[in-house]
């Protein structure tokens, strides 16, 4: 079923999102994680052994949850986009039953995806279960925005995105308790007229791709824009 889940913390969507996920996931389940958001530009050997090292606590807050789900460890394949034989990648992302999209920095994983590999239409048009965390949520519309507060360059701007989600609403990611914050978000709903849903580092959303359906889960604060 073409489903995803939308969330600013992975921790959190692993708690908030365990019910559902262990009617998705088992031992069978082959799992993808493409956690190509890093802050520059890497090399084979420091993806590998620095940035998504096994065992390291990055590492284990991806797959520890997935193995608690009853996923096997050998059915879970981190992809290093370093690795110079792309067509194993895209194979493993075709016969794969969940993608995970990490967080980090969206344009880095957008320039990965689109133009280094041309491996938008894997992603856009996946049919099973896709886990976006923050960056890795943002990028599953076709346009998003990013608050000053959460962009590198400090300043509110809207950015491409795969177009997995149709943009019949927007989202905020690691949403801020505060006025002027939550006032910038309604802000955006009432002048793109459409539904601006704030996501706190407490929540997720889960996504039925197919029925359009949106169901809440922990923090979560919607916008109408219509």
């Amino acid at each position: 079923m073409r489903e995803s889940i939308l969330c600013s913390k992975i921790t959190s969507c692993y708690q908030l999102c365990h019910n559902f996920l262990k009617s998705r996931l088992d031992e069978n389940s082959k799992v993808v994680i493409l956690p190509w958001a890093f802050p520059h530009e890497l090399d084979y050997h420091k993806f590998q052994n620095e940035y998504f090292k096994e065992g390291s606590e990055k590492y284990n807050k991806y797959v520890l949850p997935l193995l608690d789900l009853g996923v096997l460890k050998d059915n879970i394949n981190i992809l290093n986009p370093y690795y110079p034989i792309h067509a194993s990648m895209k194979n493993l992302i075709l016969n794969s039953d969940c993608m995970i999209l990490p967080g980090g920095n969206p344009e880095m994983m957008f320039q990965k995806v689109v133009h280094d590999f041309e491996f938008l239409s894997y992603i856009k048009h996946y049919d099973k279960l896709i886990i976006g965390e923050s960056a890795g949520a943002e990028l599953q519309l076709r346009r998003y925005f990013i608050t000053a507060k959460n962009n590198y360059y400090k300043y509110f701007a809207f950015y491409d995105g795969f177009g997995v989600l149709d943009d019949d609403f927007y989202f905020d990611v690691h949403s801020s308790n505060n006025y002027r914050y939550l006032k910038k978000l309604e802000d955006v709903a009432r002048k793109t007229k459409k539904d601006v849903y704030a996501i706190f580092d407490d929540g997720a959303m889960i996504i039925n791709r197919e029925t359009k359906k949106i169901y809440i889960k922990g923090h979560v604060i919607k916008y109408d824009g219509k």
